[in-house]
């Protein structure tokens, strides 16, 4: 079977710009953020920044995600869509992810994929460490194998 996943970073902001957690560490949305956090090998610009965030994300996905899974897990043709959320501490480390996938197994390879992340440099707002709150939607695409549309059409005939 084969598979097209297409990893559409978006990052969308968060119901206030800040906000508190449970430890009391103060939380900002990506969109806003002073100093983002910075990915190892990013440099430049707060701007640049944040875009080389995005493609290491990415880069990190589409190198680390396992692409049989969906074929393993006989999902049918279509397009499916995944929604990741999670936090960067004050401390540069990944916590607080979220998954909503079509099935337990993706939900699972998303979590292990989002342990690799690598240790960061923290965002900042007026020179104060914090954390930040990302949300990443993408979208697989998965082609039906000729057994699953044999299956479907004697499904319609009967």
């Amino acid at each position: 079977m084969k598979y097209v996943y297409s990893f559409i970073i978006i990052v969308f902001l968060t119901s206030s710009a800040f906000s508190q957690d449970i430890k009391n560490e103060k939380e900002v949305s990506f969109i806003v953020i002073e100093k983002a956090p910075v990915f190892p090998g990013c440099k430049g610009s707060n701007k640049k920044l944040k875009q080389c965030f995005n493609e290491s994300i990415q880069k990190l996905f589409s190198e680390n995600f396992n692409i049989d899974l969906a074929n393993q897990l006989g999902l049918a043709g279509g397009e499916y869509r995944v929604f990741i959320g999670f936090k960067i501490t004050h401390k540069g480390t990944v916590k607080n992810i979220l998954v909503r996938a079509p099935h337990k197994k993706i939900k699972e390879e998303v979590k292990r994929v989002m342990h690799l992340i690598p240790q960061m440099i923290p965002g900042e707002v007026k020179g104060e460490k914090v954390g930040v709150k990302y949300s990443i939607p993408f979208t697989m695409f998965v082609e039906e194998t000729k057994a699953q549309k044999k299956a479907r059409r004697k499904n319609k005939k009967n």
